[in-house]
This record gives C-alpha cells, sequence and structure tokens, in this order.
C-alpha cells in the first residue's frame, strides 16, 4: 500500500517537472513520511475513540506538534520502536491520566522546567536531522521557547482543565524528548550538528 501510494504520487509529480535522481529520492523520502504519520495519525485517532480518550489526544497532538516542529526532539530508531512510543504517548498515557487532576503546583512546576529546558537543549537534533546552521538552531530556540511561555500565559489564564491537561502534557513529553539523559539512555548522539563540525575540520 506504502509503496502504491509512493509511485503514484511520483508519477503525477514526474509529469510536470523534470527530475534527477537525487531529487527523485529525496521526494520519496518525503513522501514516505507523510505515509507513515497518515497511518500513524489514523491508527492514534482510532484507538483514542475506543479507549475514550479523543479529547485530551488530540488536543495533545496539537499542543505537542507545534512545539516539536521547533525544538525537534528524540525519534525512535527502529519503526517498531516508533510505533510503540507513538501509542504509549497518544494512547496510553492518556488512558491512565484521564481521571487524574494535575494540581496547578505540578503545572507551575512543570511550566518552570520546561522553560529551563527549552534555554538549554533546544532545538534537539538527531543524526538523521542534524541543524548544522547556527542561526536556524537559534531562531528555533527563540520559537520554541516563546511557544513555552505562550502555553504558560494560556494555563494561567484558562480555567479549561482538558486544555490545561493538553497543555502540561504536551510539555512533559517534549521536555523528556529534548533531554540530553533520554539521548544518553537510549544510546542516540546529542548535539549531531558537532559532529559534522569535527568530521569537516578533520578532512580540511
Amino acid at each position: 500500500m506504502k509503496e502504491k501510494f509512493i509511485d503514484k504520487f511520483l508519477n503525477f509529480i514526474t509529469k510536470y517537472e523534470e527530475c534527477d535522481r537525487i531529487k527523485l529520492l529525496r521526494l520519496k523520502y518525503g513522501l514516505e513520511g507523510i505515509f507513515n504519520l497518515m497511518v500513524k495519525t489514523s491508527v492514534v485517532i482510532l484507538l483514542s475513540f475506543l479507549l475514550g480518550t479523543t479529547n485530551i489526544t488530540l488536543m495533545t497532538m496539537v499542543f505537542y506538534a507545534l512545539l516539536r516542529t521547533f525544538s525537534f526532539g528524540f525519534h525512535a530508531n527502529s519503526s517498531i520502536g516508533c510505533w510503540i512510543t507513538t501509542i504509549t504517548v497518544y494512547n496510553i498515557i492518556p488512558l491512565i491520566l484521564k481521571n487524574i487532576t494535575i494540581p496547578h503546583i505540578i503545572g507551575y512546576i512543570i511550566l518552570f522546567i520546561s522553560v529551563i529546558s527549552m534555554i538549554l537543549w533546544a532545538p534537539a537534533d538527531t543524526p538523521k536531522r542534524p541543524l548544522l546552521k547556527k542561526e536556524v538552531r537559534k531562531k528555533c530556540k527563540r520559537i520554541s521557547t516563546s511557544i513555552v511561555i505562550l502555553y504558560a500565559v494560556i494555563y494561567l489564564l484558562n480555567f479549561n482543565s482538558l486544555i490545561n491537561d493538553a497543555i502540561m502534557y504536551a510539555l512533559m513529553i517534549q521536555t523528556v524528548f529534548i533531554n540530553p539523559v533520554t539521548y544518553k539512555i537510549t544510546r542516540t548522539p546529542f548535539n549531531n550538528y558537532k559532529y559534522y563540525k569535527k568530521k569537516e575540520s578533520k578532512e580540511v
């Protein structure tokens, strides 16, 4: 099914645009990512509906996706690992937290830790997607920190427990995923742009 999806779109694109081998590989890689995202999102939403966690799951996905877009973070090294992480984060834990009320004092602590984490570690790149440009890293850090501050304002001014819980949960997830300890536990290199700099220096 995935191959049919990719082939169909590649054939459509090549009808209107001439592509060399490198561009085709990039397009294929991007289409694979889109397909996997569509499948995972569909499965997560279906499971959340069956588990009765649709509202908290969808809200968390929105808040989390916006923050992760700029702060990046840990990725599972295998497809199975990615599936386990996705279902755990979006389905299993929301089911556990469904009937738990997060005290405001805990929320304040999470907000504080999240802001500090973004300042210290965002954006957290991966070996496959190293952030080589210093300007890009600075921009992502500023935006990531600003998003957390925006979430903090929403949390402080908003009285909807569902929204506040989704914000807290999204911040908890991303704070863990950009933490160097998480990278160390999973044996994933941290600050990968530094390794590329060292490699370039040796080559020169």
